[in-house]
């Protein structure tokens, strides 16, 4: 059973040489010498580099919290707004964990352990937040959570994915700026009437 003192110790020093060296640092041995433990605590409390990297990006990164935070936020009678919110939050949660995670992508062993289920936690969050808008009759009842779900953070992820590979400046907007845009063509999905 996995001891929560060391299992803080390991992602506190997983992410502090995140912030310090980057994800090339981050092998299971060298954060278990900065945590001050064995490579064998960081398998007992995380089960491979995949549950640590998810377990880091879950309950470490800024930009995880912050998104969590916009999704959950009151609509305060602006619907615009909000989705602007949740889509610059998710558009940097994107670019936050690309890098990190990309070395995982594909790996037979990572696609079949227990955490398949948990990979896309954000989608999850907002199909459920749509739910509670739809039953509160801010959207409409007929509308699919899921599918609107994925056209938002799927925008997000796709402008993550081109901030990653070419830098912000190669799409010549800042975030705040597409998110007006998106949002402006997308609100029409969002408030289809019942």
């Amino acid at each position: 059973m996995a001891r929560p003192r060391v299992r803080e110790k390991i992602l506190d020093a997983a992410y502090s040489l995140l912030q310090r060296d980057g994800i090339a640092a981050m092998t299971t041995r060298h954060i278990a010498v900065c945590a001050g433990t064995t490579e064998a605590s960081v398998f007992n409390n995380f089960g491979d580099k995949a549950g640590l990297l998810y377990a880091l990006v879950g309950e470490r990164l800024p930009e995880v919290q912050a998104v969590k935070l916009a999704i959950n936020a009151e609509l305060q009678g602006d619907m615009s707004a909000w989705l602007r919110s949740v889509y610059e939050h998710a558009e940097l949660f994107y670019s936050a964990i690309i890098p990190l995670t990309a070395p995982l992508w594909g790996r037979e062993e990572f696609l079949d352990n227990a955490m398949a289920g948990e990979r896309h936690p954000m989608h999850g969050l907002l199909v459920v937040r749509l739910r509670e808008l739809q039953s509160d009759g801010i959207l409409a009842s007929s509308l699919d959570a899921k599918a609107l779900a994925v056209v938002l953070l799927g925008a997000a992820l796709h402008n993550s994915f081109n901030v990653v590979a070419h830098g912000s400046a190669a799409l010549n907007e800042k975030v705040a700026e597409r998110s007006v845009r998106i949002v402006a063509s997308l609100l029409p999905l969002f408030t289809a009437a019942d």
